[in-house]
């Protein structure tokens, strides 16, 4: 008699909990009433044939059991000898029989433990075939050597990290355990011992999957070199050949735990795993891992930064986050899978903090120069958000934002940074373009953008760069759609007018500008989330004698660009491709560049061309037309390598852009050292 993978789920899931009703097994399960009933039926067949009382149904109390049935003689009943295995379940088997069997395999093996004919276990075997090839291994079969995996060792090894977790996170992992490692239970406990002992001479405590796991990896490790299937050598690897964990893992593998010769190479990926898996404590000495801390600082500064929050006792979470973040580094930055069954809930629950968290972890991807998977964010997100509740904080209950611009980091980038100032109640998400808005798959309550669209959120059309009286009629603006009332809107002239009755004015146009500059340039409070000005170049860094040129004329707005480009080229701070790179934008997204009457600020993507942060202006003495109703004198060429570098020099050429007077004697000069004067001007002002 046997029991089929459903009916054993829900048999012990009846187990556990004696009196069920339908809809409560359908939610535990995720099984349809049909499936359900087929599944009990099976189960009291197979309780009926083992000599146990039938499951009983009452209609006011649902599903229980009658008889009193003890675990240790369920499990003694449920064996692979009369557990009929999933096709999932077969294909783990299956491969690690033919990893890890020092023996020759022919089909009578697989059948023996599986109890399936001789048809299934080809088909399964052929399946398997189909799924290793698109691995690049190759599953062979001969009379001498039976079935065996052709292929690259480090393919080999991870695929069998990855069987190792799915096999021991899997609702029937006693039962592949006894299939494949039935007669190493002693080897199995002296593994473990040793990596306890490990454990305390560290001073470290693994979590207790992680240590589970290490103990089936290194006997299959074991296993492996016992076949011949040793590990080529790993010159990246050899910088741990000095570490602790090292000399601790080659004296372990020199002990009766393990049967094989381990090779300084296999020595060394045992201590890449041993560094790389999550741990519960960690007062291991932190003097060589200044690195690490100061990039994990780092990137809790940038989460704080994107979701405009301050986290309390900082330094705390970070040795707290330090105990994950350190084997999350070696694990990304040496290609370790790390697999986490919470990650999808995570994504559901989450969205815009595991969002939020991935986009603060760029920081890392940079250094290891590859993403970071979405197993491992959502290991990030679970980190900050507790900590977010902890100190009582939620992002929950504040709206969300896009902005929309069209292409380019530049302009975008100085936009979404100005509106976090203006609104640090509200959680901006992304910068999009229109075509990345329309498919972005998270919600959001209002969008910002530069052009007109079709959205179902609340639009603000914004000019790419806010000047002083756009800040405060855009405030004006949310504030009423947010809260439904505006500050009142100060009268200038009537004001004037009162003043005047009880003082002389003597100047009256400077007072009136005074005033209207109190009024529209508020200034949000400096906060942690203003920009580093240690971390990032003034104006007059990038604009210089020689970046800067002054020409009578172009023949359009192409060659101005590549005449404005062009000390930056001769610089070698970009390639030629920028240059196209930012023509090609233009004549897709139109003349989005031209930020003020006047003035252009030509960008592309960084991947496009830039090898530096740069910067560099061309002033004509007659207009260039990028549109026909859009002339520019000022032609500003502005090459980003990254999302926020640029910004303080931007936002210092943006505060220098602001004042018509600024501009207007400018283009009137023909003196390179009277632009630089107001370079150095706003270099000055803004660090001040």
């Amino acid at each position: 008699m046997f029991l089929d993978e459903r009916s054993a789920k829900l048999l012990k899931l009846l187990e556990h909990s004696p009196i069920s009703k339908m809809k409560e097994l359908e939610a535990q399960t995720g099984l349809t009433r049909r499936q359900i009933q087929y599944g009990l039926n099976k189960a009291n067949d197979w309780l009926q044939f083992q000599g146990y009382q039938p499951i009983q149904y009452n209609r006011e109390t649902g599903y229980s059991f009658s008889g009193n049935i003890r675990d240790e003689e369920l499990n003694v009943k449920l064996t692979k000898r009369n557990y009929i295995f999933s096709e999932t379940d077969r294909e783990k088997v299956f491969y690690l029989m033919i990893l890890l069997s020092p023996e020759e395999l022919s089909v009578y093996h697989f059948q023996s433990i599986t109890g399936l004919s001789r048809n299934t276990v080809l088909k399964d075997l052929k399946r398997l075939k189909e799924k290793t090839q698109k691995l690049a291994l190759k599953i062979q079969y001969s009379k001498q050597d039976g079935y065996v995996i052709k292929g690259e060792s480090r393919v080999k090894r991870y695929i069998i990290e990855h069987l190792v977790h799915d096999v021991l996170n899997s609702s029937n992992s006693n039962l592949i355990i006894e299939c494949i490692w039935r007669n190493q239970e002693k080897q199995i406990s002296s593994i473990r011992f040793q990596l306890e002992r490990i454990e305390r001479k560290l001073g470290i405590t693994f979590t207790d999957e992680r240590l589970h796991e290490l103990t089936y990896l290194f006997l299959c490790t074991d296993q492996l070199i016992g076949k011949g299937e040793e590990l080529q050598s790993d010159q990246s690897w050899a910088q741990f050949v000095t570490t602790e964990e090292f000399k601790m893992v080659e004296e372990m593998t020199k002990t009766d735990a393990f049967q094989s010769v381990w090779s300084e190479t296999e020595n060394l990926y045992a201590t890449l795993h041993l560094l790389s898996m999550n741990r519960t404590k960690d007062i291991s000495p932190l003097k060589d891992d200044e690195f690490i801390q100061h990039l994990l600082h780092k990137i809790v500064e940038e989460f704080e930064r994107l979701a405009f929050v301050h986290l309390h006792d900082k330094e705390q979470l970070c040795q707290q986050l330090y105990v994950h973040f350190k084997p999350a580094y070696h694990r990304l930055k040496y290609g370790l899978p790390q697999m986490n069954l919470m990650t999808e809930r995570v994504q559901k629950v989450y969205p815009e903090l595991h969002h939020l968290t991935k986009k603060s972890l760029w920081l890392l991807e940079k250094e290891i120069g590859r993403s970071v998977s979405e197993e491992e964010v959502a290991y990030f997100t679970i980190y900050f958000g507790g900590w977010l509740r902890k100190q009582g904080t939620t992002l929950d209950d504040r709206k969300r934002a896009i902005v929309v611009c069209p292409n380019g980091i530049g302009i975008s980038n100085i936009l979404i940074y100005t509106l976090r100032e203006l609104f640090p109640d509200i959680l901006f998400l992304d910068v999009l373009s229109v075509r990345n808005a329309a498919e972005y798959r998270l919600s959001y309550d209002l969008v910002f953008s530069t052009v007109h669209m079709r959205t179902k959120a609340t639009l603000f059309v914004v000019p790419p760069i806010l000047e002083m009286q756009d800040k405060h009629y855009l405030r004006q603006q949310v504030m009423q759609e947010l809260y439904g009332y505006t500050t009142d809107n100060v009268d200038v002239a009537a004001l004037l007018k009162v003043i005047s009755k009880y003082a002389t004015i003597h100047e009256l146009d400077q007072l009136e500008k005074a005033l209207q500059s109190n009024v529209y340039n508020h200034k949000p409070k400096v906060t942690q989330f203003s920009l580093k000005e240690a971390e990032k170049p003034v104006l007059e860094e990038l604009l210089n004698i020689q970046t800067i040129q002054l020409q009578s004329h172009v023949s359009d707005w192409k060659e101005a660009i590549q005449i404005a480009a062009k000390p930056l080229v001769d610089l070698g701070t970009v390639e030629e491709r920028y240059v196209e790179a930012m023509i090609e934008a233009i004549e897709t997204n139109g003349p989005y560049v031209v930020i003020t009457p006047g003035v252009a600020i030509p960008h592309a993507r960084p991947e496009q061309g830039v090898r530096s942060l740069s910067m560099s202006l061309l002033k004509l003495d007659e207009p260039v037309d990028f549109a026909p109703d859009k002339p520019v004198r000022l032609i500003i060429v502005l090459a980003a390598v990254d999302n926020d570098s640029h910004l303080r020099a931007l936002i210092q050429l943006t505060q220098l852009l602001n004042e018509p007077a600024n501009i207007e004697e400018i283009l009137q000069t023909s003196d390179k050292s009277v632009l630089m004067e107001y370079v150095h001007k706003y270099s000055k002002e803004e660090a001040e």
